[in-house]
């Protein structure tokens, strides 16, 4: 009998070769789709599981090092351009320290190391704007094994002990770190890789079920007349078996080929912010054997199932009898996951970012596909209403089968669904994060100051190597040491900043509090034993001419000089809480010495990108007696970094968009196309009764149409309310509600309609096949 299901495949005539190539070809798309997913994840899982060595932490105080074993060490991020850089300053302490991965030795004392893509921008990029933040010249480039990609920005720069002991957070360190590291939004873009998956897995499924199905009809009447002449049920399932197994796989074989042609594309996005290695960018050994033997093994399973009727009898297809109407059970999936993401949302707090609501996201969609045949069956009822005798036979095939109506335009439905979700959500997460108040201050650079060095931290005040790492002791003696720069190195720096044309440098001195620091910036009695006192209202005094320039960050009462500032927030890492001024029309003037002040922080606001770089650089080569604080960045930088994230989810939702409208459109043509050649006859004999074509044309329209809307309808509405939902719980109070604006409007729109000329373009077979000319049937 397989020998009897390839020669019915391979050799029937120009009929199974058309179906064969057109199953084959809708296989080949939906694996190749598969494929790309799963090797976007295995990159990302490789990725998330690299050795973290920038986690490396300092010694223990009481661990004996071997001798030669040990390393000076000070990692710190900078920015260029909108991108993050990983500084290491390390410093070798004997003949065997520790070396990072990805080097072959440590840097000398004026050598560093940059990744690839650094190396190239300190070749291409002024000197002034960025190659003259690293003392001494490059010696190498960094291997794959330090990296996350080929896009990220890292350099070594080798330092001398002394030099790198007198810089605040450096750390003594005798091995580096080689576990995994654990990102904060790991698990998150794992959730979103699980919905993106889910959304268009669906229709892929879909897909490939729709294609094996493709002119059952035709087949069912081959294998009853089979069935007639003496063949078992067993002897039809192997021949239905063989067709479709053949098909797909060749589909699965052509699709593994396709995506060999679209891997390297593949290296080259950014899904999470980040470009791949392309050696990463593959599924593991496992997802090419589970691809080409579950495909096939599905499409065996699909083809027998589908044929289950002409099982029962050999007259079964000339008895066919329409199946039973969905129930309503087929709606509680979708009630069930609208309850568990409540749930989910109930238990959602800061720190889990709405990760217990993805199950009821999951299940919800799984409720749009199963529920979709009863919300199927529902709109049909509601077409004879019209009159028109188009309507009246749209809902009479509708009716009969409101499964294989839906399932053709499910995969529209689910991206709708996630379109909807996204559209809402975004917006107002934007909103709440890009104030207007931090894109007017979007070209103003903030540096913020700490004091030198205080004893017990984990470098002495000689500057040697200290005792044990930073700690809750170290954290609160920097708090209590946060007074900034001492006038001195406030004056020339400032005097520094003074010099470039393009900048307005606005200074921010620190209130002199209880505990005033001693000479070089420590405080005279000593760290505290206990908490830091907390601080006052007014924490620092800001320039009035020069804070009315910035604007956004508040004015001050007219004719003051000086004013007293609360600077609390300033340096915080949300933007709708740094944005805020800082000063107003209430705050008390001061009238004493700023130049006796400690210098807290720097604004500079810049005229070009290129002079922010130039400023940047200055600042980070002149500060280097105290470190600053937070790696200087514009509030404009600083929305980006916060949005990142956010932009990250969008990205991957909108490809989970496009691919699902990618294989619902291929999943309708084929449906279209397929439903078509099934109902030849019938079609021939309404055209032979005087039926016009106008008719019929709108016959197709409409059972395409109806289940969409239906389904869209609900669909659009459920995501709304989960958008409405996630806002009223993890928004700000006062957030607007979500709207949805005219892009959504016209992707959706523009989406529809490519469904609706995929069905225009199945019109001109109808006609065709349904002339007058073919009234004779085989």
């Amino acid at each position: 009998m397989v020998r009897l299901g390839l020669r019915l495949t391979l050799r029937s005539g120009r009929e199974a070769v058309t179906r064969l190539v057109v199953t084959a070809a809708a296989v080949a798309a939906g694996v190749a789709i598969m494929l790309a997913v799963l090797a976007d994840f295995h990159a990302f899982q490789v990725t998330s599981a690299r050795p973290d060595w920038e986690a490396t932490t300092a010694m223990r105080p009481a661990a004996g090092a071997a001798a030669g074993r040990t390393e000076l060490w000070n990692y710190s991020n900078e920015v260029f351009r909108g991108q993050t850089i990983e500084r290491l300053d390390v410093a070798a302490l004997g003949s065997r320290a520790p070396v990072p991965p990805g080097l072959q030795r440590l840097p000398a004392a004026g050598q560093y190391y940059a990744s690839p893509a650094l190396a190239a921008l300190l070749r291409s990029a002024p000197r002034d704007q960025l190659a003259g933040r690293y003392p001494g010249t490059l010696a190498g480039t960094i291997g794959a094994r330090a990296l996350t990609g080929p896009g990220e920005l890292v350099i070594v720069v080798g330092r001398t002990p002394a030099a790198l002991a007198a810089l605040p957070d450096t750390i003594k360190v005798d091995k580096i770190a080689t576990s995994p590291g654990q990102q904060v939004w790991s698990s998150y873009f794992r959730d979103a890789f699980a919905v993106g998956a889910l959304a268009f897995l669906l229709p892929i499924l879909i897909l490939i079920g729709t294609a094996t199905r493709l002119a059952s009809a035709r087949r069912e009447e081959r294998y009853a007349a089979l069935r007639l002449v003496g063949a078992t049920s067993a002897d039809v399932a192997i021949l239905a078996s063989v067709d479709a197994v053949v098909s797909a796989l060749l589909g699965a074989a052509a699709g593994v080929g396709l995506f060999m042609l679209i891997r390297p594309a593949l290296a080259g996005t950014a899904i999470t912010s980040a470009r791949y290695f392309p050696a990463e960018v593959t599924p593991p050994a496992w997802g090419y054997l589970a691809i080409l033997a579950g495909v096939p093994a599905a499409a065996a399973v699909t083809s027998v199932l589908a044929l289950r009727r002409v099982r029962l009898t050999p007259l079964g297809v000339s008895r066919r009898v329409a199946p039973s109407p969905p129930s309503t059970w087929r709606i509680a999936p979708l009630l069930a996951g609208a309850v568990l993401f409540v749930a989910g949302m109930l238990l959602t707090t800061s720190q889990n970012i709405g990760a217990p609501a993805f199950p009821g996201l999951l299940v919800i969609m799984i409720g749009l596909v199963i529920g979709g045949p009863w919300l199927t069956e529902r709109a049909a009822r509601l077409l004879p209403a019209t009159g028109r005798a188009s309507s009246i036979l749209a809902a009479r095939r509708l009716a009969d089968n409101p499964k294989a109506a839906f399932r053709s335009v499910s995969g529209l439905v689910l991206a709708v669904f996630l379109g909807t979700v996204v559209a809402a959500l975004l917006p107002a997460v934007n909103a709440t994060t890009a104030t207007p108040s931090a894109r007017a201050l979007s070209n103003v650079l903030l540096d913020g100051f700490t004091a030198s060095p205080v004893c017990g931290n984990t470098v002495n005040c000689t500057g040697s190597p200290g005792p044990g790492a930073g700690g809750a002791g170290s954290a609160r003696v920097r708090a209590m040491a946060l007074n900034g720069l001492p006038p001195a190195a406030g004056s020339r720096l400032m005097a520094g900043l003074a010099a470039f044309r393009g900048a307005t440098a606005v200074p921010v001195y620190a209130l002199p509090l209880s505990r005033q620091p001693g000479p070089g910036g420590k405080p005279s009695g000593g760290p505290p034993a206990g908490p830091p006192a907390r601080l006052p209202e007014f924490t620092a005094v800001v320039g009035c001419g020069g804070i009315s320039e910035i604007g956004a960050l508040g004015r001050c009462r007219p004719h003051a000089g000086y004013a007293k500032a609360n600077t609390l927030n300033l340096f915080g890492d949300n933007p709708t809480y740094t944005t805020q001024p800082i000063v107003n029309r209430a705050s008390p003037a001061y009238h004493g010495d700023v130049r006796r002040l400690f210098l807290q922080a720097v604004l500079v606001k810049v005229s070009s990108r290129a002079e922010l770089e130039r400023v940047r650089t200055y600042l980070i080569t002149h500060t280097e007696e105290s470190v600053s604080g937070s790696a200087p960045r514009t509030f404009g930088e600083a929305v980006s970094a916060r949005l990142s994230v956010a932009a990250t989810v969008q990205r991957l939702v909108d490809i989970a968009v496009a691919l699902t409208l990618l294989v619902a459109g291929c999943s309708l043509a084929v449906a279209a196309g397929g439903g078509l050649v099934e109902r030849k006859r019938p079609f021939t004999m309404l055209r032979l009764t005087g039926a016009p074509a106008g008719t019929l044309y709108r016959v197709v329209l409409t059972e395409a149409i109806a289940p969409l809307v239906a389904a869209t309808l609900v669909a659009a509405g459920t995501a709304y309310g989960i958008s409405l939902l996630t806002i009223a719980k993890m928004a700000p109070p006062g957030t607007p509600l979500p709207g949805l604006g005219h892009v959504y409007y016209l992707t959706m729109g523009a989406g529809l309609a490519v469904s609706l000329l995929v069905i225009l373009a199945t019109l001109p077979l109808l006609s065709r096949i349904t002339g007058p000319e073919h009234v004779r049937f085989e």
